[in-house]
């Protein structure tokens, strides 16, 4: 029996299918997607004990998280999505994209969301590229993660946001970068000597405000022959990355007149040899930072966090493999209270190899393990439970790979 999800997803696509048919008379339609499922088998050990010393930022732990594993089938970022072009003359075109992730493990669409990923329409000419939009990849996004552990590292336990761009205490997701935020207008200037400047803005829609939940993001990139090189930035305005993920005795979300501006600046690199070997080397710095907290609770959090990966072409075959590292950082609590991050590093290492069937089909194997410090809980699951604190993680994943 077809749940609620799955007919949506299911009369939305046949519609589109046959509109697209009829829009090909004024514009250029292209229906396309990447379908990775795989099966993935995961371990996870013990975590930190009740009673241990964690870090200020960590709430007190009142149960072990115990050791387990299972298995289960994970679809990623898998995606379908149709876009087009219509040519206005002068060199200018009309562009279009709407795309989704797709459950191929189970046929829904994450959250009953059915255009949940790049979805815009824009402008394209001589004076660059300007689009509007929803759940478009923010410009700090766009230019990391060059090496993409052939193609299927999006939502998956390999991929580098993992350990760059997330905190290691609490769960909300709020002091996450590397995202898809809706309301957002991005420009990307004309390419000149390899060289290209991009910029984003995406609007929080908060009542009675004009910048909170506002979403910021700049960056450049130069790109020519085997080099890569990319600096982004970006900024987040009262979302509160500290304080939603620390415990009430520390955050600010109930205070008046507390302000939160969380950043993160990005630097990558990648090199290209001629031998089919690539290697690429990723850098972070993030602060969350809030102002206008009462005496003792979160005022600011600081980390570093660095990635590299290689990958080696031979043939059919492809190998790939990241070491990423996350230190503990530096924190501070309103009126110079006293505040430990012991144990918030983490080490994420990753293995993987794919073998290529054809230009659009490949089989591909992959290991990942994630190693958390006593206070932390780094996490890159989909079917697996996430880790508790101090608790790490294996997991091994085998799958087929489609691009259409």
């Amino acid at each position: 029996m077809f749940t609620v999800k799955q007919t949506t997803v299911a009369i939305a696509v046949t519609l589109l299918c046959g509109l697209t048919s009829l829009a090909r008379a004024q514009t250029d339609v292209q229906f396309y997607g990447k379908l990775y499922p795989q099966l993935t088998t995961y371990t996870l050990g013990e975590g930190s004990s009740v009673g241990s010393t964690v870090s200020t930022l960590v709430k007190p732990i009142s149960a072990k998280a115990t050791s387990n594993s299972g298995q289960g089938m994970e679809s990623s970022n898998s995606y379908i999505g149709f876009r087009g072009a219509e040519d206005l003359g002068g060199g200018m075109s009309a562009i279009f994209q709407l795309e989704g992730a797709i459950g191929i493990d189970d046929g829904t669409s994450p959250k009953n969301i059915l255009f949940n990923r790049d979805t815009f329409v824009g402008l394209k000419g001589n004076f660059g590229t300007l689009k509007l939009g929803g759940r478009m990849d923010t410009v700090y996004k766009v230019l990391a993660d060059q090496i993409g552990f052939f193609g299927v590292s999006s939502g998956n336990n390999v991929h580098s946001s993992n350990i760059l761009a997330q905190g290691g205490f609490g769960s909300s997701g709020a002091e996450r970068f590397h995202e898809r935020p809706n309301n957002t207008v991005m420009y990307a200037s004309p390419e000149l000597a390899g060289f290209q400047a991009l910029l984003g803005y995406s609007l929080g829609e908060v009542a009675n405000s004009r910048t909170l939940g506002n979403i910021y993001s700049l960056g450049g990139k130069y790109e020519r022959g085997p080099v890569y090189l990319a600096l982004a930035y970006e900024r987040h305005i009262g979302l509160f990355g500290g304080s939603n993920n620390v415990g009430t005795n520390l955050s600010n979300l109930t205070t008046l007149g507390t302000e939160s501006k969380d950043d993160s600046v990005r630097a990558t690199a990648r090199y290209a040899f001629a031998t089919g070997t690539q290697v690429e080397i990723d850098v972070a710095h993030t602060r969350l930072e809030e102002s206008g907290g009462l005496r003792g609770h979160f005022q600011n959090y600081r980390h570093n966090s660095m990635l590299l990966s290689a990958e080696q072409k031979l043939g059919q075959w492809t190998f790939a493999g990241s070491l990423g590292h996350s230190q503990a950082g530096s924190c501070a609590l309103v009126g110079e209270v006293a505040c430990s991050t012991g144990g918030l590093d983490a080490t994420m290492s990753n293995l993987g190899v794919s073998y290529t069937l054809s230009k659009r089909t490949r089989l591909f194997a992959l290991y990942s393990n994630m190693h958390n410090g006593y206070s932390a809980n780094f996490s890159n699951v989909a079917s697996a439970p996430a880790p508790g604190i101090g608790q790490s993680l294996r997991q091994i994943s085998s799958g087929l790979s489609h691009a259409f």
